[in-house]
């Protein structure tokens, strides 16, 4: 499956997983990634399910954040881990032979470490409030760093905007995810920031 350059979306439970996704797909986003980390399980498994329910008929790519099993039990088309879930290795054993694994990267190291997946997040590039638990950020630099040395298409994620999409949108990366930038904005700031990275 063949993954899509560009904006890679990411629900948010601040704004509402289901509105989050609502928007997204209204902004044509071609990949969706299901983010909730403070619900119940069933509550996540019937948001996760409804959301695949809205995408049935579109071709929009459908990841689960940190969880292989609602993933699987959703029918997703994958899954994206961070250090602290799964290996993508262990992962890569119990899934079907298409399913695609994301992982989030910090540091050079941790892209040179990253194995058995299809892609790589790195961030967050800049200061995110999206996270709680987000890394320092790191900076143009690093990122470009850490693209360069990937061997997997590299999404950047953490800060990004329309304020300063432009410093990094010609570094190597195959797309980009912005949260609170594009959930707390209308469909002309998307193609504001669409047209940025494109131009």
């Amino acid at each position: 499956m063949d993954l899509p350059k560009g904006f890679y979306g990411i629900t948010d439970e601040r704004y509402g997983s289901i509105e989050s996704a609502e928007k997204l797909i209204e902004f044509g986003a071609e990949i969706i990634q299901y983010r909730c980390k403070y619900k119940m399980d069933r509550e996540k498994y019937e948001e996760a399910l409804k959301i695949k329910d809205m995408i049935a008929d579109k071709d929009i790519i459908y990841i689960i954040d940190d969880r292989v099993d609602l993933a699987l039990a959703v029918g997703a088309d994958g899954v994206h881990v961070g250090d602290k879930d799964m290996p993508p290795c262990s992962i890569r054993r119990i899934v079907p032979k298409d399913f695609i694994i994301g992982v989030s990267t910090h540091s050079v190291k941790d892209v040179l470490n990253a194995d058995c997946c299809d892609y790589i997040g790195v961030g967050p590039v800049f200061y995110t409030t999206t996270k709680k638990d987000a890394q320092a950020a790191l900076g143009v630099d690093e990122a470009k760093a850490m693209i360069s040395a990937s061997k997997f298409p590299v999404y950047l994620i953490g800060g990004i905007n329309i304020d300063n999409i432009e410093s990094v949108k010609n570094i190597g990366a195959y797309g980009f995810s912005s949260v609170s930038g594009v959930l707390n904005n209308d469909i002309k700031y998307f193609n504001r920031l669409m047209y940025i990275w494109n131009s």
